[in-house]
């Protein structure tokens, strides 16, 4: 049986199943063990009740972490009607008990949440990682102290419904970066004219990466004691899958490794010569900028990949106004 070396240099992602009851934190807690390094990080804090996909970003492609959080997320889980708590989930304090509307049923309350697709204004849970005078919510909260955020612009592509059964509710929701599937609940609730709180959350998806390629604690423990744990950990060139790319000749693959901003104007020719799509939910987009084609002899992966640039809304990049790279590959 191979052993693995945890003098390895390790880089890449490992995608966990996270179980109920830990939190994101200690996740990575458990990993830096398990795998001796030092640098680990999440992409996307779940809530210790969640389960499901939360890739970890380890050695060097911690420095890629920004550009994976910003995919969209996919959870399902359970609404329980007629209760509200302090944290918006059944884990918390109960605060509220309402009445369910008799008209209570699979179309009303999918009718209910299709008020919420699109871009909405979200006001982030009392009990939340959201600061406040450099400390999170449920820091305050704890202490008894109510702090009122100011409402933040998140996009609900889809919303659905997809059982009821007496007061609870079977959803899917597909949502942008920045999202409380808990606060979506609860606003729910209140539009229904009743009240609600989360029973159950699990992400099926965190952009790009799926429920498939997740893996549980128990899993990581035994490929690494069976020494086959670099089969779990995905690449950084597949890591950013997700990122609209953008093909660029060698000439200005050089520019890039030289430092050189890129003018707007030069990249919105080439978005329009290669009909780049981008993301109209929000004012800003990463691009993936790749050669056109791998030099002689190699394969395509990640000597293609050259820079990762963040591209404004196009109102904002009229003129001469020169992009900065974000991350480079040399």
């Amino acid at each position: 049986m191979e052993s693995f070396d945890r003098k390895m240099e390790i880089e890449g992602i490992l995608v966990v199943d996270k179980p109920a009851g830990w939190t994101s934190f200690d996740v990575v807690r458990k990993v830096k063990r398990l795998l001796g390094i030092k640098k680990v990080g999440h992409t996307g804090t779940l809530d210790p009740m969640a389960t499901g996909v939360l890739p970890l970003c380890l050695g060097r492609a911690t420095k890629i972490s920004r550009f994976i959080t910003e995919g969209s997320k996919v959870y399902e889980g359970t609404i329980n009607f007629g209760i509200e708590t302090d944290t918006y989930d059944v884990t918390g304090k109960l605060t509220k008990q309402c009445a369910v509307p008799q008209e209570f049923n699979l179309k009303s309350v999918q009718q209910g949440a299709k008020a919420f697709c699109g871009k909405i204004l979200q006001t982030p849970p009392p009990f939340s990682a959201v600061k406040h005078k450099g400390m999170p919510l449920y820091k305050w909260a704890r202490k008894g102290v109510k702090v009122q955020k100011e409402p933040r612009e998140v996009f609900i592509k889809r919303f659905d419904i997809l059982w009821v059964r007496g007061n609870e509710a079977g959803f899917r929701v597909e949502c942008s970066k920045g999202t409380y599937v808990r606060s979506l609940v609860h606003d729910l609730g209140r539009h229904l004219k009743t009240c609600a709180c989360l029973k159950s959350l699990k992400r099926v998806e965190s952009s790009p990466f799926k429920q498939e390629n997740a893996h549980t604690i128990e899993e990581v423990e035994r490929a690494v004691d069976d020494g086959r744990i670099h089969k779990f950990i995905i690449p950084v060139s597949m890591a950013l899958d997700h990122l609209p790319q953008v093909e660029i000749d060698q000439q200005l693959a050089q520019e890039l490794r030289y430092g050189r901003p890129v003018p707007a104007s030069r990249l919105s020719e080439l978005l329009r010569e290669q009909s780049v799509v981008l993301d109209d939910s929000a004012a800003s987009s990463y691009l993936r900028l790749v050669l056109k084609a791998p030099e002689r002899g190699k394969k395509a992966g990640d000597q293609q990949l050259v820079s990762v640039i963040q591209w404004l809304a196009t109102r904002q990049c009229q003129g001469s106004k020169r992009l900065k790279t974000l991350k480079v590959w040399q």
